[in-house]
């Protein structure tokens, strides 16, 4: 009798202990995350626009129902609550609603379109690649109580992104659990992670180029009458005033930053150039005024090879090195 009692109590034990690591098992929701369009990268906002959808699939034995397949308000039964952590402006276009079917498996549709906001590196600037991520979390839910996994369709980029000075690379998703504080306690997340690369073409042939022949242009008086010391250092000063408005127009690409992009080198470069080029016309004219032809003349000469050649070694450190 004692040994028939000590069974029921170890199969009930043995049960009840399933059961507890039943409900502790996370719910194991299956995310599908598809880029329908990316229309924008905005450098000085720190901030790109997109066109997003996002299918969750999890099942709900609570949901289990002879009627059928129904479509049930999502207030009304658990889901994650899904929030875009890095969202600013985003409108969503579709139901707020759960498909569910007999067998109490829910599905969860959304679009969110608008601008989302994303830290960009810009030290490589007009080079450079960045990585864009959506970035999703379920607050109040831990990774214990709810887990993230890629839905086995999973997802991707369309087939006509409409974003032109930009190229999409590789893309990925998965798992990552958002962290609210340094030290604070995670939460249950997923992210969407491209790869993009800036077309540099707008960049070469609307700024490197025309500042590239405004030095040039500077480089001219080299070849002037070098007695003409009026008109020579009038052809510095325009062209050190052009990169200036050069260098207003660059800064509208760019927001307020810390460190110095490649382009930042580039135009400083440029800008330096131009005034050693006029300090070198009023040092030929001061030389002339001190009856030192001699010298002028091979300062003169020296400069036209001169700045060419430290405009090249300006070049290779400012956007290769």
């Amino acid at each position: 009798m004692k040994n028939k009692f000590a069974l029921i109590f170890y199969t009930l034990w043995m049960f009840s202990s399933s059961q507890a690591e039943a409900a502790k098992a996370p719910i194991e929701i299956q995310t599908f995350v598809y880029m329908l369009d990316l229309r924008e990268i905005d450098g000085a906002r720190q901030n790109f626009s997109a066109d997003v959808f996002v299918r969750l699939r999890w099942k709900d034995p609570m949901l289990e129902s002879s009627e059928g397949a129904r479509v049930l308000p999502i207030n009304t039964a658990w889901n994650p609550g899904i929030q875009i952590v890095n969202r600013i402006t985003v409108q969503t276009t579709l139901p707020e609603v759960l498909e569910v079917d007999k067998d109490g498996n829910v599905i969860y549709r959304q679009r969110f379109i608008g601008q989302f906001s994303s830290l960009l590196d810009l030290r490589e600037f007009p080079f450079d690649r960045q990585t864009l991520s959506i970035s999703m979390a379920a607050p109040g839910k831990s990774p214990e109580e709810v887990r993230f996994v890629q839905d086995p369709e999973r997802g991707g980029l369309g087939n006509k992104i409409t974003i032109t000075d930009w190229e999409i690379g590789e893309w990925r998703a998965g798992e990552q659990p958002y962290q609210t504080t340094p030290r604070g306690r995670s939460i249950a997340g997923f992210v969407f992670e491209m790869d993009t690369t800036r077309r540099v073409q707008y960049f070469l042939v609307q700024i490197l180029l025309p500042m590239t022949l405004i030095l040039g242009m500077s480089w001219i008086v080299f070849w002037l009458d070098y007695s003409q010391t009026g008109p020579r250092i009038s052809i510095s000063i325009t062209s050190m005033l052009t990169l200036v408005a050069y260098r207003l127009l660059t800064g509208s690409f760019l927001p307020r930053l810390s460190y110095l992009t490649r382009l930042d080198y580039f135009v400083f470069g440029c800008t330096t150039l131009v005034f050693l080029s006029l300090l070198t016309v009023v040092w030929i004219s001061r030389l002339l005024l001190a009856k030192k032809e001699a010298i002028a003349i091979r300062v003169d000469a020296g400069s036209r090879w001169f700045f060419p050649l430290l405009f090249l070694l300006m070049l290779t450190f400012s956007l290769w090195l």
